[in-house]
């Protein structure tokens, strides 16, 4: 099973889709993004990445799954290639995120790399960075 990333583990990954049924949101005051349940929900962009087992428990240990942070779940990617359904793992919101913030503002087109996403959070020098570094290899 790949697993699927939408915040700060997006790294320009080839396979893209979306997961819906879920909202892309900030935790309170939080400048990393968490995803929570909600059928109404904008849903994520998502990159869909391999991993191995041993990714996966270095990506728990990142993600705070031990202190509840978050916690991995599987979920129905639509893969932008092919529109087909792919299961995946991805990190929802934990107890942790869910007790420590009052509330949750959503991530604009649940995209955290989308140019409204980084203006609102004052980040766009970051990614017209990146691109420059692209341009450059």
């Amino acid at each position: 099973m790949r697993l699927a990333v939408y915040g700060t583990l997006r790294r320009g990954y080839p396979d893209t889709g979306r997961i819906e049924g879920f909202s892309l949101v900030f935790p309170g005051t939080k400048s990393f993004p968490a995803l929570i349940k909600n059928t109404k929900g904008k849903g994520a962009v998502v990159e869909v990445i391999d991993v191995t087992e041993d990714d996966l428990n270095q990506y728990d240990m990142y993600e705070g799954i031990r202190d509840g942070l978050y916690i991995r779940t599987t979920a129905d990617v639509i893969l932008d290639d092919t529109k087909e359904k792919e299961k995946c793992w991805v990190y929802v919101a934990g107890p942790l995120l869910w007790q420590s913030s009052s509330m949750f503002t959503e991530v604009p087109d649940g995209d955290w790399l989308s140019r409204k996403t980084l203006v609102m959070m004052n980040r766009v020098y970051e990614k017209e960075y990146r691109d420059e570094e692209a341009r450059d290899f």
